[in-house]
């Protein structure tokens, strides 16, 4: 999975152990403000996101955010208009040129969803570039 190139990712703090890759199951605590710094959404301490990396469950942007975190790392991930239709579409407050800034902090990659997304992932781009 290429990153979009107007997808803007800063990592405030790396992480230990294995990165997250397509397929993982990644639970991670998440704020996510509008530019101008009002709340949309934000995880419960004691209730983190369970997102599937892949399956396209939250905005495309935090999907492509977390591939290659590292557990207990924390990114900053802005997510242009063009990436965030989800939100738009769940929280009608959210106006259609809304650009969403997302803190990710990772807390687990307990197992993954579907073992095979990565490899097939890999097959795909070596096809395309062949």
């Amino acid at each position: 999975m290429k990153t979009p190139r107007s997808l803007k990712i800063t990592d405030l703090k790396p992480g230990i152990g294995r990165k997250v890759v397509p397929g993982d199951v990644a639970v991670c605590h998440c704020r996510c403000t509008r530019t101008q710094g009002d709340v949309v959404f934000a995880s419960k301490q004691d209730e983190p996101y369970v997102i599937r990396v892949g399956a396209r469950d939250c905005c495309v942007g935090v999907e492509y955010g977390l591939i290659g975190m590292q557990l207990g790392g924390e990114r900053t991930i802005i997510v242009p208009p063009n990436l965030t239709y989800i939100e738009r579409k769940i929280n009608r407050d959210i106006p259609e040129n809304a650009i969403l800034v997302y803190e990710l902090t990772l807390v687990d990659i307990p197992d993954k969803w579907d073992p095979e997304m990565e490899t097939r992932l890999r097959a795909k781009n070596d096809e395309a570039q062949d």
